[in-house]
């Protein structure tokens, strides 16, 4: 005869197999990428592998920094999985305090001998952006249009130029790259030329294009995929790969980091798998999150530009913040 309590016990374990079955997988990601495009690989990545994204936005005026000291916050008990960030640095702090976790899944030959990954395979590098001078075709002659960074800040451009706060996001990347290339005594004067120069620093990059494009400003620093946007949206731009007969524009790199205690492990690593390749890569070109690629070093064919490793860039940024304040 069949016991009773025995039918039971099998029936709520089928059913408990069942609710874990039907459980939607998910995956949360903190994310410094403007949302109109990681929206769009978010969407993509659901759609190959049925992985719910719970995405978290920084805002523009706190750029990388927002979810940076959120991260910090949550150390002890961790809520992302995932931390996508449009810039290197603050990744780069964020590993060296010991927040994430390695992903060896990865096949290194893309990124050997580049400046793209951590050693301990805790970061990522994907797809790359350069720094770029735009300017207001309406406002700026042909004769006068700046090839050269220090162009920018002439005396006929003075209170003219705008440029996002440099002690967030990408502006934040460059100027601490500044720093660590020139050397104390150049970036001082520099600060001092760019403060003679009465420039204006505006609450992120998309609001410089959106204030040049209007004629608020006529020339604007800001990174190439905000130029592109504008000059495809219409506005009255010339975006300019500036110091092409020296080293170049200053690129700047997107990185991704897997957060140690992750809740949703298994997930998270699918979207690494998902982010870090050529097809992804090449689907953030196409729709203007990126204008370089990272994985395909196609570096033949870019304008000329140059960057630091970020392993050794990362603790001259407080240094750099330091001089900013003292003299902006």
């Amino acid at each position: 005869m069949i016991n009773i309590r025995y039918i039971s016990m099998f029936i709520f374990v089928l059913l408990i197999l069942s609710c874990s079955q039907n459980k939607e997988k998910r995956i949360i990601i903190y994310t410094s990428v403007d949302q109109v495009y990681a929206a769009k690989i978010f969407k993509d990545f659901e759609h190959k592998t049925g992985i719910k994204v719970l995405a978290v936005y920084d805002t523009e005026a706190s750029k990388a920094i927002g979810l940076e000291k959120r991260i910090l916050a949550e150390k002890a008990h961790p809520r992302a999985d995932i931390f996508w960030n449009s810039e290197p640095i603050r990744t780069v702090r964020l590993a060296k305090q010991g927040l994430f976790q390695a992903y060896s899944d990865i096949k290194l030959p893309m990124y050997k001998d580049t400046l793209y990954y951590a050693s301990d395979k805790t970061w990522f590098g994907i797809g790359e952006r350069k720094r770029v001078i735009i300017v207001n075709t309406n406002l700026v002659l042909p004769q006068d249009y700046p090839t050269q960074l220090n162009d920018i800040w002439h005396e006929k451009f003075k209170a003219k130029v705008a440029m996002s706060s440099p002690y967030i996001g990408t502006a934040a990347t460059h100027f601490t790259a500044l720093y660590h290339r020139y050397g104390a005594t150049v970036f001082q004067a520099l600060l001092a030329t760019m403060k003679k120069a009465k420039t204006k620093y505006l609450a992120g990059n998309s609001v410089v294009k959106e204030s040049v494009g209007i004629g608020k400003y006529a020339i604007g620093l800001v990174d190439s995929d905000d130029a592109i946007a504008g000059i495809v949206a219409g506005l009255p731009l010339k975006m300019f790969y500036y110091d092409q007969e020296d080293k170049g524009s200053f690129s700047i790199f997107g990185t991704v980091a897997m957060l140690k205690s992750a809740q949703n492990t298994t997930e998270a690593k699918q979207f690494l798998h998902y982010l870090l390749t050529q097809e992804t890569e090449q689907k953030l070109i196409d729709i203007g999150a990126v204008q370089f690629s990272v994985l395909k070093h196609a570096t033949l064919s870019s304008p000329k530009g140059w960057s630091i490793n970020p392993e050794v860039l990362w603790h001259d940024l407080n240094i750099s913040y330091t001089f900013m304040k003292a003299a902006l």
